[in-house]
């Protein structure tokens, strides 16, 4: 009961009405779409709470794997279209870039240019929240996808599909895996009550999904790759807790950027071995 004045009560409010798990399910769904890509969704923010951002991040492996499937089937058409190889590619890297906004991209370039920053956490923080991009960021751009670029205009028709599929599924999913194990670096922002939210058990979770994913799709050739990208997103979570104090949303871009990264990269490299001479 609430106190008015001494002595004198005054009833508590009506609790607000009880949601079904269907209805937050689907309104975290709509939070993780908003969050990963530029799908517009209708209706207005008064639908959604604190409750329901916090619960939309067990919904990005499964937004993932809806982008995955769907540049899958890209990658498939173009392909029986018969569009050259590189043309695929930039087909790929471009539509996929525009469906996100280029939000993880602009998390990596000012990822890059507060961690290898000379001064301390706060510095390295404040430049990440500068909307100038620096020679870093730039760099960092232009060399991520060149990278995606060389992997998916080299891989044949099938296997390009599959390392598409895998990459951009599975990289959303370390979204989980970096904010499960480091805290947020900043007092106040945007993603601190996903990262907030997200315990060691998500993160352990969403490590086992990286992996049985990757089996799914590729075999042995999947999980080399699989592996790969979980040790970039641990390595990138370790970077930034060392050198900003815990993670932000930026780095949260960068490791769904550099995860695809090495994922194709491994990927590739591993159909490469097993291939004869």
């Amino acid at each position: 009961m609430a106190l008015r004045e001494p002595g004198t009560l005054t009833p508590e409010p009506p609790p607000p009405p009880s949601r079904s798990l269907l209805t937050r399910g689907v309104s975290a769904t709509k939070l993780a779409l908003a969050f990963l890509t530029v799908v517009p969704l209708g209706g207005t923010d008064d639908a959604f709470n604190e409750a329901d951002l916090a619960a939309s991040r067990f919904a990005y492996p499964f937004v993932g794997a809806a982008i995955g499937l769907l540049m899958a089937v890209l990658s498939e058409g173009l392909r029986h279209a018969g569009a050259p190889p590189a043309v695929t590619a930039f087909s790929l890297i471009a539509l996929l870039a525009i469906l996100s906004g280029g939000l993880h991209l602009d998390g990596l370039a000012d990822t890059f240019d507060g961690l290898f920053l000379w001064g301390g956490p706060e510095r390295r923080l404040t430049v990440m929240r500068d909307p100038h991009i620096g020679s870093h960021g730039v760099s960092a751009i232009a060399l991520v996808l060149l990278g995606k670029y060389a992997v998916l205009s080299e891989l044949n028709g099938s296997e390009r599909t599959l390392a598409v599929l895998g990459a951009i599924a599975i990289s959303r999913t370390l979204i989980l895996v970096s904010a499960g194990t480091a805290r947020y670096a900043r007092p106040q922002g945007t993603g601190r009550l996903v990262i907030d939210a997200t315990t060691r058990r998500d993160a352990l979770g969403a490590t086992l999904a990286v992996l049985a994913f990757s089996v799914m799709v590729a075999g042995w050739t999947g999980l080399i790759a699989g592996v790969a990208a979980l040790i970039l997103a641990f390595s990138l979570t370790r970077l930034a807790a060392n050198r900003l104090g815990g993670v932000t949303g930026d780095i949260l871009g960068a490791t769904v950027e550099l995860g695809e990264l090495a994922f194709l990269v491994m990927f590739s490299l591993s159909q490469a071995f097993r291939t004869p001479w």
